[in-house]
């Protein structure tokens, strides 16, 4: 055996990080595709509101809702300035902190999240049930909850477990 073949046998991380990443952009692709298609809203939009329906008051920090997503603070801009051309989201601008914003969930905001969420369960349901059994989506779950947390910091960490 060439040290090229040992090595791509043997290397389990790799494989996984290669199966997990195309297995992310099929479904990202197929449930953006769906909710656009159903609801009118992305998956990162949909995630941006409920991340706000959960949250105390309906309103968290932009710089929070960037660290909930993973993106970054102009990818997380962009998004709450089509929301808030959607009417979907609010900001709101500290009067202590003039550097803080927050964005807030509007009343056609919270009805929009509700009325995308059976679209997402349904496709939830197509896209995982479909191929897995329920063993397999809570190993998933568990092994996914592993890789979110020892890639965010403590209080990243925090602010995704306030929102899940």
């Amino acid at each position: 055996m060439r040290p090229a073949q040992a090595n791509a046998q043997t290397d389990r991380p790799t494989e996984v990080l290669e199966t997990f990443l195309k297995a992310h952009r099929v479904l990202f692709e197929a449930l953006d595709s769906e909710l656009r298609a159903q609801v009118g809203l992305s998956i990162a939009q949909l995630e941006v509101l409920r991340a706000l329906a959960q949250a105390p008051e309906g309103r968290l920090r932009m710089m929070d809702i960037t660290r909930w997503m993973c993106v970054s603070k102009s990818g997380v801009t962009q998004l709450v300035d089509r929301l808030e051309e959607r009417g979907l989201v609010a900001r709101e601008f500290s009067r202590a902190d003039r550097r803080l914003t927050y964005a807030t969930l509007t009343e056609a905001g919270a009805e929009a999240s509700q009325r995308a969420l059976p679209a997402f369960h349904d496709a939830a349901r197509t896209h995982l049930s479909r191929h897995l059994s329920d063993d397999d989506l809570r190993c998933l779950q568990t092994a996914l909850s592993k890789l979110l947390e020892g890639g965010r910091s403590p209080g990243e960490v925090a602010v995704a477990r306030a929102g899940s």
